[in-house]
């Protein structure tokens, strides 16, 4: 006589192999997320800067970027001709934000006005409508052979910028430096 065993129908040993494999998924998982290093900590801006993504106005972020470009066309033009283009000369060009158009206008209608600062040359734009956006300066340093890049400050009033235009002054008369910082929460 011939026995043989016949085994019930059932996944017992299936099971098993899958819980063993997800607790070693698991166990994995939990390592990874534990030796991950903490990610660095955030950059805290000094006092008399603000940063451009967060504390700046649609209005106001829309000046800065213009006010970037027109530095880099401003410090072209510098090198070339050795003096400083008024602000009707860079209306004239069409250059935002000293065009006067739409986009202006919807920006607070800054008057723009040249100054000498310390070590180069200022665009100061006293805002008609603060409340849109506030009053800015470009600062552009003109000495040395690399240009620095340019610096941009901004006071939510329609005030001037005091004589001087360095940064210890603007601080002290409530200016505040606008500031780029690159995070991973922003730039993902």
């Amino acid at each position: 006589m011939h026995h043989q065993i016949v085994r019930r129908a059932g996944a017992e040993r299936e099971t098993a192999w899958v819980l063993l494999a997800s607790a070693a998924i698991i166990a994995c998982a939990v390592a990874a997320v534990g030796l991950r290093p903490a990610p660095p900590p955030e950059p805290v801006a000094a006092a008399h800067q603000i940063d451009s993504r967060t504390g700046l106005t649609s209005a106001e972020q829309g000046l800065h970027a213009d006010l970037k470009v027109a530095g880099a066309e401003i410090a072209a033009l510098l090198r070339e001709t050795g003096a400083a283009p008024k602000p009707a000369e860079l209306a004239a060009q069409a250059l935002p934000p000293f065009a006067r158009d739409t986009s202006a206008t919807a920006r607070g209608s800054h008057a723009w006005t040249l100054a000498e600062a310390g070590h180069g040359v200022a665009y100061a734009g006293v805002s008609a409508a603060p409340e849109l956006a506030g009053s800015m300066v470009l600062v552009l340093d003109t000495h040395g052979k690399d240009h620095a890049e340019p610096q941009v400050w901004l006071k939510r009033a329609a005030e001037a910028p005091p004589p001087g235009l360095d940064e210890k002054t603007l601080a002290a008369a409530g200016w505040k430096q606008v500031t780029a910082t690159f995070t991973a929460g922003v730039t993902r």
